[in-house]
């Protein structure tokens, strides 16, 4: 069975939570688990929180959160530059 990782940007809306974005990260558990890590965000999620970043790991296409946390427009930026700069590092000079 395959397992991949993944992170996925959420919003809560009228509707519920809606997905709006997801960043393949490949096969490399350590490599996703490090840049997860390194997201600037709050693991105090609350009522209140609007934006969410997930890491989730597929097993034979079956998504299982591994982590849940809350950021702001701000750091959700940051955020999107960081996951981004780090892929394309992983994926052209660490393969």
């Amino acid at each position: 069975m395959e397992t991949s990782y993944e992170i996925s940007l959420n919003m809560k809306t009228l509707k519920g939570i809606e997905t709006y974005g997801c960043f393949h990260l490949g096969h490399d558990e350590a490599f996703a688990r490090r840049l997860y890590a390194s997201l600037v965000a709050s693991e105090e999620v609350s009522v209140d929180s609007v934006i969410t970043i997930d890491m989730v790991k597929r097993e034979g296409g079956v998504p299982f959160p591994q982590g849940l946390r809350h950021c702001s427009y701000e750091q959700l930026a940051v955020n999107i530059r960081l996951i981004t700069k780090e892929l394309f590092k992983h994926l052209n000079l660490e393969n």
